[in-house]
């Protein structure tokens, strides 16, 4: 397993652990990290990533409940939405990721902790948001041809 993938499983189970027991994430992260004894490049990927949830977190549940319309995102079950909302904020905030890598880890990590409707779910829910996001770098002059959103 690459060490990202286990950032984002540290990143995954502290959010979760925040979610359920409302101790900071950034505690949350911490201890997962110091319990996992986690390798620097994980630990590293893990707290960035954490930082850009915690800055963003109401900006990213909020695109969420555009990205799902008219279905409630509180129907998710917990571990469903936090894997969504840990891949919406890599292809907001992460543009070193390319947005078919944060969809296919997402797609990984629903099919490691979830069934398989999950898994359909997450990618496409994932894969709207980076059609959104690649639009929009278009409209911006980013673009997004390589891969990246």
């Amino acid at each position: 397993m690459g060490k990202r993938r286990k950032g984002r499983e540290i990143v995954l189970q502290s959010y979760y652990a925040y979610c359920i027991a409302g101790t900071p994430l950034s505690d949350c992260l911490s201890d997962q990290i110091e319990r996992r004894q986690a390798a620097v490049e994980s630990a590293d990927f893990a707290r960035k990533l954490g930082e850009k949830i915690i800055l963003h977190e109401h900006e990213i549940q909020d695109w969420l409940a555009v990205l799902v319309e008219n279905w409630d995102p509180a129907r998710l079950g917990v571990v469903e939405r936090v894997i969504i909302l840990l891949a919406l904020t890599e292809l907001r905030y992460s543009h070193d990721v390319p947005w078919r890598v944060v969809i296919n880890e997402g797609c990984e990590l629903a099919r490691r902790y979830c069934d398989e409707e999950a898994v359909a779910f997450v990618n496409g829910v994932l894969d709207r948001a980076a059609a959104e996001v690649r639009d929009q770098q278009r409209l911006d002059g980013s673009g997004a041809e390589d891969g990246n959103p």
